[in-house]
């Protein structure tokens, strides 16, 4: 049994990786401001939920951090305490506190311990710009970030202080680039609507997607093995990988959505342009260097999380 530290546990991320932790038998901590276990009672049960430690702080807190990761000594930190775009954007100064500061906390306490973790962090796609920046036909390892927003910066800046841990104290890590991330607890952040317009669909209310462009869609089940691999493969380096997905418009979003779940064509639309980040994702790289990946098509991830929503629905949980 490996111990897996997880930063920001309560969140969307959190959950599908306590989920999949869980599965594999494997021990979880759980860091986060406050225990909040709205999220995990989509997917986890009460009982699977009591197993869960869980140790209240801020991520920007050094002593804390530091504190936090010699009690639970970790064999891997699964990093994720971030602020999404539209919190960057309004407090630009409290997103570079929580999403540098924060990693830079994590790195620090990881170093510090006599044997240190394995980590992996979220990144982003927000480090690149929009589709007008990239003429190429998709974006990938060796695409050159134009990040569009303070978030794509902030998530820019960890990477570089991930490559300088790996260079001046032998610190290996694992970033991961997704972008438009799908399923059962993505509620906020403008990459959130597709999952919200599901609930809205399941519930049969009305509701519009702000954007029509193209994105790269990927399940949160998914991403979850992603950070699990790379966590459990042990590499050296400060690696940081592009993740891909299933490259739709919002329209044709709402036509796989319709397909299974008949008349939601009737309840979802989309207004807007395209996001600011490029669509077409590359994450060839990625699934050369871990072989095996877990792939899951837009189909079946927006089935998965219809039955989930299903059941929530059922039983008066599933909010919009």
């Amino acid at each position: 049994m490996a111990r897996f530290l997880i930063t920001g546990g309560c969140g969307f991320f959190g959950t599908w990786l306590i989920r999949r932790l869980l599965d594999d038998g494997e021990s979880v901590t759980v860091f986060d401001l406050q225990r909040n276990t709205k999220r995990w009672e989509m997917i986890l049960s009460p009982a699977e939920i009591a197993r869960v430690p869980f140790i209240a702080g801020s991520i920007d807190d050094t002593a804390a951090i530091a504190a936090l990761t010699r009690e639970a000594a970790p064999d891997a930190i699964l990093h994720l305490a971030g602020l999404q775009v539209p919190t960057c954007r309004e407090n630009p100064v409290l997103g570079a506190r929580v999403n540098v500061l924060g990693t830079l906390n994590v790195f620090e306490a990881a170093r510090a311990l006599p044997k240190p973790p394995r980590i992996v962090y979220a990144s982003s796609a927000a480090v690149f710009g929009p589709d007008a920046e990239y003429p190429e036909k998709a974006v990938g390892d060796s695409s050159v970030p134009k990040p569009a927003s303070h978030y794509g910066a902030f998530k820019l800046c960890t990477e570089h202080c991930a490559k300088a841990y790996w260079l001046s104290y032998k610190l290996a890590s694992v970033g991961l680039r997704p972008l438009t991330v799908y399923g059962p607890g993505r509620d906020t952040g403008m990459t959130s609507f597709p999952t919200r317009a599901i609930a809205a669909a399941v519930r049969k209310q009305r509701f519009d997607i702000p954007f029509s462009g193209p994105t790269a869609y990927i399940h949160m089940r998914e991403v979850a093995d992603m950070f699990v691999t790379c966590a459990r493969a042990g590499v050296s380096g400060a690696h940081v990988y592009t993740v891909g997905g299933d490259v739709v418009d919002t329209p044709a979003f709402i036509r796989e959505l319709d397909k299974v779940l008949p008349g939601a064509q009737g309840l979802i639309t989309c207004s807007g342009g395209d996001l600011p980040v490029a669509s077409r994702m590359d994450d060839a790289e990625l699934r050369k260097a871990y072989p095996g990946l877990l792939r899951i098509p837009l189909t079946q991830g927006i089935r998965e999380t219809v039955e989930v929503f299903e059941r929530l629905n059922a039983e008066g949980k599933l909010e919009v």
